[in-house]
């Protein structure tokens, strides 16, 4: 990314001010952090985040385009993108971004949201300045600090039972054991895994592992790889199984993505 995508010059969000850009394959930015809260809207494909926190240290923070990353202001982050797409920069001012979460997070794009932010960019909105423009501003905030939020797309935990499964699907996602198969190689139960899974991460076991393997799919599909050899590398069945997956979770076909991706790059 190019260095006007940074502060300097930048005029005070009212309530908010936008940026548009279309990003070339392997985009990335230097540390730098904002005097706005920021987030940060992909078209396609996934965005991965290094974010430098005093209490933390270093973390990364990636999703796919169906979640906004929120970055309130001063925090120090750098930024990749490893395909070409179009990305929106939402500065949003101190009053409103007092609303939303006070630490980087995800949140999620509700159809509302992204109908509201995409005719924003379609129209190359920048600058609120029209009052319809200013009431649409208005709405998406609200909107925004209704949405909700999830700390990671795939949460991590160093629970002494949970670690070795998560290991072991990151390195591994065609990896189909069983959750009561886990159960029996940590000295556990099922039952209590699924809770931990809950308590932990936020989610069950089948939705984490789905994640990693569609994480792991965008990678692949943008490397021009066959539907149906990817689908066998993450332990589907059949190609329509991953179809299905790959379906549910984006709402559209591992080939319409493929297309969608050429036309972002054209």
């Amino acid at each position: 990314m190019d260095d006007y995508l940074l502060d300097p010059g930048l005029p005070e969000p009212a309530p908010i001010h936008l940026r548009h850009h279309l990003l070339t394959p392997d985009s990335e930015c230097l540390p730098h952090s904002h005097s706005w809260g920021q987030l940060n809207s992909i078209s396609l494909g996934v965005i991965e985040l290094t974010l430098y926190e005093p209490d933390q240290g270093e973390r990364a923070l990636a999703a796919p385009a169906e979640f906004l990353i929120w970055v309130p202001a001063g925090v120090r982050h750098s930024a990749s993108v490893r395909q070409a797409i179009r990305y929106t920069s939402v500065y949003v001012d101190a009053e409103q971004a007092a609303k939303l979460p006070g630490h980087p997070c995800l949140i999620p794009q509700t159809p509302l949201l992204r109908s509201l932010l995409e005719d924003f960019c379609q129209r190359g909105v920048t600058a609120i300045q029209d009052p319809w423009d200013r009431r649409q501003a208005e709405l998406l905030l609200e909107r925004l600090a209704r949405a909700g939020h999830q700390d990671s797309y795939l949460p991590d935990s160093r629970h002494r039972q949970l670690a070795p499964i998560l290991a072991a699907i990151r390195e591994r996602p065609a990896d189909d054991t069983t959750l009561a198969q886990w159960a029996q190689r940590v000295h556990g139960t099922e039952r209590t895994l699924a809770r931990h899974f809950q308590l932990e991460l936020g989610m069950s076991f089948v939705q984490w592992r789905t994640r990693v393997r569609l994480m792991r799919a965008l990678v692949w599909l943008r490397e021009g790889r066959a539907v149906q050899d990817i689908a066998a590398d993450l332990g589907y069945g059949t190609a329509s199984a991953f179809i299905a997956m790959f379906n549910k979770q984006l709402g559209y076909s591992p080939e319409r993505y493929r297309r969608l991706l050429a036309g972002e790059m054209s």
